[in-house]
């Protein structure tokens, strides 16, 4: 092992950045030369539009988005993705650059509990479970909290009736017929 001085040190730094520099200049390496165009990407489900239109930044001559280049956080909870590999670009009605990706509703059972209310706390009465509803729905309507009711109980209020979604659970006020 030969000793090198500070000096002899600090010119072959500054050769080998300089090598490094040149060769990413010869390649082609220049921010500015990237030229980028944003595509929009619009989720469809059962023909119509769902969640937040996002835009990504790709490359100008690029003619189609892999699936899996769409971040997660672009997906509208509550679907599954049913288009798979490939999108192409395309132009969309709006004249922008745009890809359709294909949604389907997931669906989930939650749990109806009917509950009276007795000297002003809720007194659960009766609870249907499994009912099966889609991922993305926020609520229950009356006409399906009447539905599971039936002839026991009648639905009080007008709804419609949130989804619980940390339990699964919708809460619907009721009185025994």
């Amino acid at each position: 092992m030969s000793n090198i001085s500070r000096r002899q040190f600090l010119k072959g730094a500054g050769v080998a950045t300089l090598a490094v520099a040149a060769a990413g200049v010869l390649a082609g390496c220049s921010a500015e030369e990237v030229l980028t165009k944003d595509v929009k990407v619009v989720f469809m489900c059962n023909g119509a539009t769902v969640g937040d239109q996002n835009y990504l930044k790709v490359a100008q001559d690029k003619t189609t988005v892999k699936v899996s280049e769409i971040p997660n956080n672009y997906f509208p909870v509550g679907y599954k993705t049913v288009s798979t590999g490939e999108l192409k670009i395309a132009k969309l009605p709006t004249g922008e650059d745009g890809v359709k990706v294909m949604l389907d509703e997931i669906e989930v059972p939650v749990d109806i509990y009917y509950y009276e209310v007795v000297d002003g706390k809720e007194v659960d009465r009766m609870i249907f479970e499994g009912v099966t509803v889609y991922a993305s729905q926020k609520t229950i309507t009356k006409k399906m909290a009447e539905q599971y009711a039936g002839d026991t109980y009648t639905v009080v209020g007008d709804g419609p009736f949130t989804i619980n979604w940390s339990n699964n659970t919708v809460r619907v006020e009721a009185k025994k017929n």
